[in-house]
């Protein structure tokens, strides 16, 4: 059986294909243990447009769908590193070239993904906003980092937020009007994702979802998506093409603060050699 991949044909499918998409896509967990009636009664689709659904995204039935989630075990770190691993088995195989080329063609693939129009608009959200809080969890936890970096240097307030559990609503409570809540959300949707996307409602906020998922119901109900390309959904998953994206976010929002972001960035530098001695760089 040939590997299931996100890369979906969406603009081919019906609505109702599509709203099947996004709750499996939301519920991969739960699918195998779930029948065809379930799914129909969950999406408000009729049994027999679910059993012609899994031809469209290449599996023959729902039972070839659930041995191929089950075999996979849902794309464990082990299964990842070992599909990177068995590419590069011989023995002249140079790893730096093969990651570097894979990292190349994730980029390459999220230029042409990112919508240009949703990019200058998350843009100017972040100018503009009050606080910009950030959320991430695994991996991602990464880019929170280097996102505050950069913007935290052009004044631009930023928050890191909680990845798991209820110490998120410590941050959340404070998220208003003004400000901007950019979520990273790789992979599937997780519950501190819903709180957040539900709370923009009576919140306020602007929401910037940053994602791998070409089907999910985040992408409808986020203001803002950014879609990037980390790889296959069973392979490894390289965070090039999101570090590439943060640094592009970083660089479009100081061209967009102007004057103001570079005497901010004069006064670090001023700093700096004031004080070079007692902390060196």
């Amino acid at each position: 059986m040939t590997a299931f991949h996100l890369e979906m044909d969406l603009d081919n499918m019906s609505k109702s294909q599509q709203a099947i998409a996004n709750y499996v896509m939301g519920a991969l967990q739960q699918i195998p243990y779930c029948t065809e009636e379930d799914i129909s009664l969950a999406v408000g689709v009729s049994t027999a447009t679910v059993s012609r659904f899994w031809r469209t995204i290449g599996f023959a039935n729902l039972k070839a769908f659930k041995k191929h989630l089950l075999q996979n075990e849902h794309a464990t770190p082990a299964r990842k590193m070992k599909q990177i691993l068995n590419k590069m088995e011989h023995e002249e195989a140079d790893v730096v070239s093969e990651m570097l080329d894979i990292a190349s063609a994730n980029i390459e693939v999220t230029s042409k993904r990112v919508g240009r129009e949703s990019f200058y608009k998350a843009v100017e959200a972040i100018h503009a906003a009050r606080t910009v809080y950030v959320f991430g969890t695994g991996a991602a936890v990464s880019l929170i980092e280097l996102i505050r970096f950069r913007l935290n240097r052009i004044n631009v307030r930023v928050d890191g937020m909680a990845g798991s559990g209820s110490e998120l609503l410590e941050s959340l409570v404070h998220a208003g009007p003004d400000d901007v809540v950019l979520m990273f959300g790789f992979v599937r949707r997780s519950p501190e994702l819903t709180v957040l996307l539900e709370n923009a409602r009576t919140g306020g906020y602007t929401t910037v979802l940053v994602t791998d998922l070409l089907v999910s119901d985040m992408l409808e109900q986020s203001d803002l998506v950014l879609q990037v390309d980390r790889g296959e959904l069973e392979g490894f998953h390289s965070m090039a093409a999101p570090v590439a994206l943060m640094d592009a976010l970083s660089v479009a929002v100081t061209k967009r603060r102007g004057e103001q972001a570079l005497q901010q960035l004069d006064r670090l530098h001023t700093l700096r050699k004031k004080y070079a001695s007692l902390l060196p760089k």
